[in-house]
């Protein structure tokens, strides 16, 4: 399943979210299709493919101590009109 992730974190917690992109190690389960970071500052996009929420739990939960996480489950527009017309 993809999934769209919007991280965002306070200014006065950039070094340490640096220091946690430092050590960052995808664990085994997660395939990062694409990143970006808002030029603005203090926040960041990630579109990536998980299949279990043990996975999910894992990936996050470091990052739960210095920024706010928006997760959102997507589908490609063209692959979700598909599966809507084969429905009805």
């Amino acid at each position: 399943m993809l999934f769209m992730e919007i991280s965002t974190w306070e200014p006065e917690n950039r070094d340490k979210v640096v220091e946690h992109f430092k050590k960052l190690k995808m664990p085994s389960g997660i395939k990062v299709v694409n990143q970006w970071i808002d030029l603005t500052g203090c926040r960041y996009f990630m579109l990536y493919e998980c299949d279990d929420a043990e996975t999910f739990g894992a990936f996050n939960l470091p990052w739960s101590d210095i920024c706010y996480i928006d997760t959102v489950p997507v589908m490609e527009s063209k692959e979700f009109i598909k599966l809507m017309m084969t429905k009805h």
